[in-house]
């Protein structure tokens, strides 16, 4: 990029010249559409990439809102748009990321992406970059950890060491579209007004600062699992965000990075939100699509989604002083309507003032974790023969009578997800049947539309089985990844039962 106007560290950026020369240069920018045709009936098969694909593959990961709304009696700088909350405020005496590890792995999540910038403004890194104010005075962005009483810290640094050290997935969330600090909603200046604290820019200036800390994230911090754009971004931004990703971060999985009006995306590596912030995806929910809902069947976008969701009540997602946790059956359910219905779950974790994980949470996050492991780490241990076919068939076989309370599909996604629906049949034995020479009837057991990465099916009670069959509706001819079936024991058996309300 060009030297001239906005100061990144010692070097002098002219990004508005930059993204002015991106956007007439690179109008096919945005990424098309990789998509195969049926040989069976000529529909578009969406096809995937190898990071859409690893990212599937991790299940279930962390959201981790620690910044300035740890600190306020509201969940952060949310729908207060003149708020700045006071630098001093931010003071984490006993800050330690290795402690929030241990909640992560206690869990059994695979990767944790961090709130690196949310709404107040405030960064939990040094961010060195300057900009020029209204009255053309050039200034550093001064409301960052610098400035606070731990000054010499760099939380993002603190964080990715320590998820190196675990082996955790870490990725980075900033809120490129609200900035108390500066005087930004929805990506606009309010150039009528400014509240204490608030420093006066254009909004030529803003879009300048958020790609210079973006690329300051991107370029220090390399080898990002995943990147929040939460809220969307700015469409005069896109091609500049779609080519800054391509050439800094073209591994990383990028959270909302699809318009859904037009269907544009920023990188073929996209994910999408489910809607809804309770956890639960919709019953039928496809990997394809870039709508924020269950998707749909026909896109040739390949797209999953992403359930997130607070571990603390009413939708809180930075720490709350005594905010009550949501029950671990109630967490349980969540996991079977998102990571069952072929989302990926984000739990949020919520270090508190001191920069700890709590303990009353750190202890649900791992009853979940055991629940989790102890579900579905294997499937029940009877002997068995397993089987499919080109028919799209799948079928277990036991050497003898075996209970189970529910089966867990998962389709090979390699060249797109192909399986239409699938109906699960069992040759269930009856209580009080003694003769061995019966011919059981099949029964069907449960039925749905999409598997893709994964589905998970809760029978109303346990059943004992001698043999299950899955057959499939599809596009083209399926290949399965696994079909298990699991006994998860009378200690949760509350749990299959509770009605899960948003």
């Amino acid at each position: 990029m060009k030297c001239s106007f906005l100061l990144l560290g010692a070097c002098v950026v002219n990004l508005a010249l930059a993204s002015a020369t991106t956007v007439s240069s690179s109008i096919a920018a945005f990424p098309t559409p990789k998509y195969r045709i049926s040989p069976l009936d000529g529909s578009i098969i969406a096809l995937p990439t190898r990071e859409q694909l690893d990212f599937q593959d991790k299940e279930f990961g962390v959201l981790i809102h620690f910044e300035m709304g740890t600190y306020l009696d509201i969940d952060g700088c949310n729908n207060v748009p003149s708020l700045v909350p006071n630098l001093t405020l931010f003071d984490p005496a006993l800050l330690n990321t290795d402690q929030w590890m241990d909640s992560i792995t206690a869990l059994g999540a695979k990767y944790a992406t961090l709130v690196a910038k949310h709404n107040c403004g405030f960064t939990t890194w040094p961010s060195q970059v300057k900009f020029q104010t209204r009255d053309n005075t050039t200034i550093s962005y001064n409301y960052t950890i610098a400035q606070s009483p731990v000054a010499g810290e760099d939380v993002v640094k603190s964080f990715i060491d320590s998820a190196k050290k675990y082996g955790i997935g870490y990725g980075l969330y900033y809120s490129t579209v609200v900035n108390n600090f500066l005087n930004v909603q929805q990506s606009e200046v309010n150039a009528t007004s400014w509240a204490v604290g608030q420093v006066r820019i254009s909004n030529e200036t803003y879009d300048e600062i958020v790609v210079a800390q973006l690329t300051e994230l991107w370029t220090n911090y390399r080898s990002l699992t995943e990147i929040w754009f939460d809220g969307g971004y700015s469409t005069t931004q896109q091609i500049v965000y779609a080519d800054l990703l391509a050439e800094l971060q073209p591994k990383a999985v990028i959270f909302n990075a699809c318009d859904v009006m037009t269907g544009e995306c920023l990188t073929e590596n996209s994910v999408r939100w489910v809607g809804t912030e309770s956890g639960e995806a919709p019953i039928e929910n496809w990997s394809t699509g870039t709508t924020n809902d269950g998707g749909n069947s026909t896109s040739p976008y390949f797209c999953p989604a992403v359930c997130d969701t607070t571990l603390q009540t009413d939708d809180r997602w930075f720490y709350g002083v005594d905010q009550p946790l949501r029950s671990i059956e109630e967490l349980i359910a969540v996991y079977h309507v998102s990571v069952g219905r072929n989302c990926l779950l984000e739990l949020d974790l919520s270090p508190n003032r001191s920069g700890l994980i709590p303990g009353r949470h750190a202890a649900r996050y791992k009853q979940l974790g055991d629940f989790i492991s102890s579900c579905y780490s294997s499937p029940v241990n009877a002997p068995h023969t397993q089987n499919s076919s080109n028919d799209g068939t799948y079928t277990l076989k036991f050497d003898y009578a075996t209970s189970i309370d529910r089966i867990m599909l998962m389709e090979d996604q390699t060249n797109g997800q192909v399986i239409r629906s699938y109906r699960v049949w069992a040759k269930v034995i009856n209580d009080g049947v003694t003769d061995g020479t019966l011919d059981v009837p099949w029964t069907e057991v449960s039925n749905g539309t999409s598997i893709g990465h994964k589905k998970i099916d809760i029978f109303d009670e346990a059943i004992t089985v001698t043999e299950v069959l899955v057959n499939t509706t599809f596009v083209d001819t399926p290949v399965w990844r696994s079909a298990s079936v699991h006994l998860c024991g009378q200690m949760f058996a509350n749990t299959t039962g509770w009605e899960f309300t948003p």
